[in-house]
C-alpha cells in the first residue's frame, strides 16, 4: 500500500473471518488460537505495520481482502484490534455480516480523550526508546493482575520479550497516533452503523480490567440495538494466549 508492505497470515479454508490482533500488533502470537480457528475457517490476520492514520489502516484491509478474493467476512477485533474492527465496520459495512468483540469496549470516544491521546504520541516520540518500552510493557502487564499466578507470570515474561524484541518506537507512536486519528475524526458513531443490520456479538471476561458493566448500554446507544454477549468467564483479557482452546470454543459459537 502506498510502498508499505502489510504481513498478513493466511489459514484454513470456508467462511472468511478477519482477525484484528490487539497491542502487540503481532497476529502470529496467537498462532495456536489462528491454527484452531483455520480447521473450519479461511482466516486472515494482519500484522499492523508502524502508520499514523485510520485511513492507512483501511486501505491496507481492504487490499488484503481484495488480495485473497474475499467479498464478505466475518470481522472479528480483540482488544486494540475491537477498535479498529469498529472503524472498519464504519468504513465497510456492507462486507461485514457480523462484528465480533472480544476483550474490547466501544470506540465512540468523547472528543475529550484526544488531549491525552495526543500527550501518549507526544511521549512515544521523545522517551528513550528503553524506558519507553518498559513504561508500555508495564502497561499491558497490569491487564495480568487477575489471572491466577503461573499464568499471570507467564504472561508477564510473553509481554516483556515481545515490547522489547518485536516491537519498534514507530510501532508504539502509530498504537497512540491511530487512536488519536479516530478521536480527532469521530469515526465511529451511530451515524456510521445506522444502515448496517449484522449480528453484534461481544465476548466478556469477568476478570478484564479494560471491560465495564456500562459497556453494553453503549454498544445500544452506537448500534441502535443491543449485542449478544458470550462470557469468557475468568479468561481474562488475552484469552487467545493465556487459553487458546477455550477461548476458541466460545469464538466458534459466536460463528455459528
Amino acid at each position: 500500500m502506498d510502498g508499505v508492505w502489510w504481513p498478513y497470515h493466511r489459514l484454513g479454508a470456508g467462511t472468511a473471518v478477519l482477525w484484528l490482533t490487539g497491542g502487540l500488533r503481532r497476529a502470529a502470537l496467537a498462532s495456536r488460537f489462528l491454527e484452531g480457528l483455520a480447521a473450519h475457517h479461511a482466516v486472515i490476520a494482519p500484522d499492523y505495520v508502524p502508520v499514523g492514520t485510520v485511513a492507512e489502516f483501511m486501505a491496507a484491509f481492504d487490499a488484503i481482502l481484495e488480495a485473497e478474493s474475499i467479498n464478505t467476512v466475518a470481522l472479528v477485533g480483540q482488544s486494540y484490534g475491537g477498535m479498529l474492527a469498529q472503524a472498519y465496520l464504519a468504513h465497510r459495512p456492507g462486507a461485514i455480516d457480523r462484528l465480533i468483540l472480544s476483550s474490547t469496549g466501544p470506540a465512540d470516544y468523547a472528543r475529550g480523550w484526544l488531549a491525552l491521546e495526543d500527550l501518549l504520541v507526544f511521549l512515544a516520540e521523545v522517551l528513550p526508546e528503553k524506558l519507553l518500552k518498559k513504561v508500555v510493557a508495564s502497561g499491558l502487564v497490569l491487564l495480568t493482575r487477575q489471572l491466577p499466578a503461573v499464568q499471570r507470570r507467564q504472561m508477564a515474561d510473553l509481554l516483556r520479550t515481545t515490547v522489547r524484541e518485536r516491537l519498534s518506537r514507530a510501532d508504539v507512536v502509530s498504537h497512540f497516533a491511530v487512536a488519536a486519528d479516530l478521536i480527532r475524526y469521530q469515526i465511529v458513531t451511530p451515524a456510521a452503523f445506522a444502515g448496517w443490520s449484522g449480528r453484534i456479538i461481544v465476548l466478556a471476561a469477568e476478570n478484564d480490567p479494560t471491560q465495564s458493566s456500562k459497556d453494553i448500554q453503549r454498544y445500544e446507544r452506537l448500534f441502535g440495538r443491543g449485542p449478544e454477549v458470550i462470557g469468557l468467564g475468568q479468561l481474562g483479557h488475552a484469552a487467545a494466549l493465556t487459553d487458546p482452546c477455550a477461548y476458541l470454543d466460545l469464538v466458534e459459537r459466536a460463528l455459528r
